[in-house]
């Protein structure tokens, strides 16, 4: 018995010997990955603070997960462990972009982008919180009563209240106000130039150009405090030239009505947020008719059309047709009960041929659960006379109309009018001015 009790005893003491071994072996491996991990909760927080701009922007933690299991099956296998994580990263990274990016308006998906390049940046430790801090601030919370008397006529006050500031607030600026009094004839130039970004900054240029990474971000700080009206400009700059993101993260992109409809299931609404002009009907009966789907069933609720929509979804979840219910930001009391509803026709068996389609305005009573539940798409003009053209050509010009007219001059009609389209898109923006009418 003592003999057998000692031979378990050492058999004991090898598994536990070898269970230590795998335990150290599973934590190497397990640490070997955490910089994705690093990279989903950067990624997440950024996307969780972009709902605070647009409370329609709400996305749910499990939406983000979806994201970062599948960038993991997408992403490129690789034989080296570091090799594999770069690829899960890259993919991780564009994945949760355009997931994020073409449910924002156009006006925010700058914001969007930034927020995210400084956020790895900082994770990273290039950047510190209060220089991110700021650059947000600026010199807003000082009084040009209280402080040094701005030795430049030319200047404007809220730009020497910046410089004061940044000159404070950050080591490699601390001299900025007495450089730009020594070397005044050149910093009004480049204060005056029309393109300052694109010139050499006086006495920095070639000291930004040493400090490697973050070289970027203190250009555009310097441009942030300075020139504000050339800020989106090098926005994009920066982001196309830091490593982690790159120009495929500022180059245009266009959504398609079928690319949105291959991603869909049958439980995932799909809800357009509506701007000016912008209305997405006869693109998702186009969609119908070429997948050879019955036109779905279009119903624009207001006053006594909840009932109208609640029988044709209850006809659809059953027949596996689509419905797209309009404006329905006019019946939040409607909208409350859909997480409910939807979560009782998957019980019930939801036929998965079905497809939801919502439209709405933004609306800060929107209801949470179905805005998380939901894939959000926005469906208005790009910025930017290229993006204009190749969405034309993306979304209302397709193979079949280039070739349906088999002469050269069809091809350059079809891009001139796709140009003045664009170009018209763009002018609109800028009011009567974008006209050339003046300003009475």
């Amino acid at each position: 018995l003592l003999q057998t009790t000692k031979s378990k005893a050492h058999e004991v003491e090898e598994k536990l010997a070898s269970a230590e071994t795998t335990k150290l072996s599973i934590n190497e491996k397990r640490e070997q990955y955490r910089p994705v991990a690093t990279r989903g909760s950067v990624l997440y927080f950024a996307i969780v603070e972009i709902g605070a701009v647009n409370p329609m922007y709400q996305t749910a933690l499990s939406q983000f997960i979806d994201i970062f299991m599948n960038s993991m099956d997408v992403a490129e296998r690789a034989s080296l462990a570091s090799k594999r994580v770069g690829n899960i990263i890259l993919t991780m990274t564009e994945l949760a972009y355009h997931y994020i990016n073409r449910g924002l308006y156009e006006d925010d998906k700058l914001i969007f982008k930034l927020l995210v390049t400084t956020k790895i940046l900082v994770t990273a430790g290039d950047l510190k919180q209060s220089e991110i801090a700021l650059f947000l601030r600026g010199g807003a919370a000082l009084d040009i009563n209280s402080e040094k008397r701005k030795p430049f006529s030319w200047l404007q006050n809220e730009h020497w209240l910046n410089i004061l500031e940044l000159s404070r607030g950050n080591k490699f600026f601390s001299n900025l106000p007495s450089e730009m009094s020594a070397n005044e004839a050149v910093w009004r130039r480049w204060y005056e130039d029309n393109e300052p970004e694109s010139i050499a900054i006086p006495d920095y240029e070639s000291r930004i150009a040493e400090q490697g990474a973050i070289g970027g971000f203190l250009k555009l700080t310097i441009i942030r405090m300075l020139r504000t009206d050339r800020l989106n400009i090098c926005c994009r700059e920066f982001i196309s030239s830091t490593p982690q993101m790159g120009p495929k993260y500022v180059a245009p992109v266009t959504y398609t009505m079928e690319s949105i409809y291959d991603e869909m299931e049958a439980a995932t609404p799909v809800i357009f947020l509506l701007s000016r002009g912008a209305d997405p009907t006869e693109q998702l009966e186009q969609l119908a008719r070429k997948r050879k789907l019955p036109t779905p069933f279009v119903c624009s609720l207001g006053e006594g059309q909840d009932v109208v929509a609640l029988r044709a979804l209850n006809s659809a979840a059953t027949a596996g047709t689509w419905v797209l219910l309009q404006n329905c930001e006019l019946m939040i009391e409607f909208m409350d009960t859909f997480e409910e509803l939807m979560a009782g026709y998957v019980e019930a068996g939801l036929e998965e041929n079905f497809r939801l389609f919502l439209t709405a305005l933004p609306h800060k009573e929107f209801p949470l659960g179905l805005l998380q539940m939901s894939t959000k798409v926005t469906n208005e003009p790009p910025a930017g006379l290229k993006a204009g053209i190749l969405k034309s050509y993306t979304v209302l010009v397709d193979q079949d109309r280039l070739e349906r007219v088999d002469m050269p001059q069809w091809r350059q009609l079809l891009f001139a009018l796709c140009f003045l389209h664009s170009t018209v898109q763009e002018r609109r923006k800028f009011g009567s001015l974008g006209w050339c009418v003046p300003y009475e």
